[in-house]
């Protein structure tokens, strides 16, 4: 069961991003190849997300449960589960996460751990699970950048957009991945780790 990490940071108060999570159908156009489809309890939910995972490429239809949430600690552990139903592809995870204050701004800080089966389950042993939560991260970062500081100048108009933080670059961070996943593509092909 592979287990990611990723975490990134953001010029907002952390009640703002905290505030902000709490709105999942907000969350959700923050998030990369996902679609909300409908809510059937208080914390659950179901969707669809579409995730490329090296070579194959998978669309998710599943649930995802707010398991436990400390609004005083500001953190929150999720379950989910999907199914690829043309790949034959399953996923499950449980994934933390904390929104902390740091420097004026916030960092979020992501953990958890995914379990694939079908195809899936032998790209994901590679460590390609953890460049795509990468990649995911500085997405939905740059998103949820964007879309509060849109919010705060729609409620204050001498509020200034900044630039998304220089390590959230997304032509980079697609580089650093691309690489990434090539790296360890040779090294499987060749029979060695990396």
């Amino acid at each position: 069961m592979p287990d990611i990490e990723a975490s990134f940071s953001i010029d907002q108060p952390a009640s703002r991003v905290w505030d902000f999570f709490q709105d999942v159908p907000e969350v959700v156009t923050c998030m990369p190849g996902t679609e909300l489809l409908a809510q059937p309890g208080e914390a659950t939910y179901t969707g669809k997300i579409t995730v490329k995972l090296g070579p194959v490429t998978a669309a998710f239809e599943g649930e995802a449960t707010i398991v436990e949430a400390d609004h005083d600690g500001r953190s929150a552990r999720i379950e989910a589960s999907g199914i690829d139903r043309r790949g034959g592809n399953r996923a499950k995870a449980s994934v933390a996460y904390e929104v902390r204050e740091q420097d004026g701004g916030t960092q979020v800080r992501l953990h958890g751990s995914i379990k694939l089966s079908g195809a899936l389950a032998q790209i994901g042993r590679s460590g390609i699970v953890q460049d795509v939560a990468n990649h995911l991260a500085a997405q939905f970062a740059a998103r949820l950048h964007e879309k509060l500081a849109r919010d705060g100048d729609e409620a204050d108009a001498s509020t200034s957009v900044h630039d998304p933080p220089q390590a959230i670059a997304g032509s980079q961070l697609t580089r650093i991945v691309v690489v990434a996943w090539f790296r360890r593509l040779v090294a499987a092909l060749l029979g060695r780790t990396t």
